[in-house]
């Protein structure tokens, strides 16, 4: 199997508590952490990326649909990627969850996204993990490599101890990308989602701090 080296950097952080930082966040100003692989970089999204995320999106929407909670091409807009991108800085700052888009190194173009969300604190320590890819963006391998590289800053940056990652039976390729990770299959759990307006049965993976990579 193939190794995937990878490298955080932070060209700013916060300094002070936890309301300078929801403060900070509700301004925009929330720190941007890069995660760097051969091929991909993947950092936090910004106001300058919705005209991408908004074509991508547009772009696969037939691919997609099968695999996500329903939402209309028609909302998919720079109004609404600025409220989402709002939402998220509003999560992050109070560490419920945290949103990623993967691009290209080589020409910045984006390929997809990674979603780490329901963080659980305390004696949990626990996170569910999404993704996302447009369909031009298939099978070239960018999202393994994509979740080799986030996957360590999550257990070392991010202190969590299980990542959970819910897939529908039939995604075959989101179930064996899963499997290469070494998450382990753990069951199923009856209509856990609306997937595209139908409540879905989801087959439950996990990855632990403590297994093998």
């Amino acid at each position: 199997m193939s190794k995937y080296k990878f490298k955080v950097i932070k060209p700013k952080s916060f300094k002070g508590n936890r309301l300078k930082k929801i403060a900070y966040a509700f301004k925009g100003y929330f720190p941007h952490n890069y995660i760097e692989s051969d091929r991909i970089i993947i950092r936090h999204p910004r106001r300058r990326d919705w005209k991408s995320w908004v074509n991508l999106r547009r772009e696969s929407y037939k691919f997609l649909n099968k695999w996500e909670p329903y939402w209309n091409i028609e909302d998919c807009n720079r109004s609404n990627y600025m409220k989402q991108l709002r939402s998220q800085r509003s999560k992050a700052a109070y560490d419920q969850a945290y949103s990623f888009l993967c691009f290209k190194k080589n020409n910045k173009e984006l390929v997809g996204g990674i979603n780490i969300s329901n963080i659980q604190r305390s004696v949990m320590q626990t996170c569910n993990i999404g993704y996302w890819l447009g369909e031009p963006n298939i099978k070239k391998g960018y999202m393994e490599e994509s979740m080799r590289s986030i996957i360590p800053y999550i257990f070392k940056n991010l202190k969590i101890n299980r990542i959970q990652a819910f897939t529908l039976n039939n995604n075959i390729s989101s179930r064996n990308l899963l499997e290469k990770l070494n998450f382990k299959h753990e069951g199923v759990l009856r209509e856990a989602m609306k997937i595209n307006n139908v409540w879905e049965d989801h087959i439950l993976y996990a990855l632990l701090n403590s297994d093998d990579g």
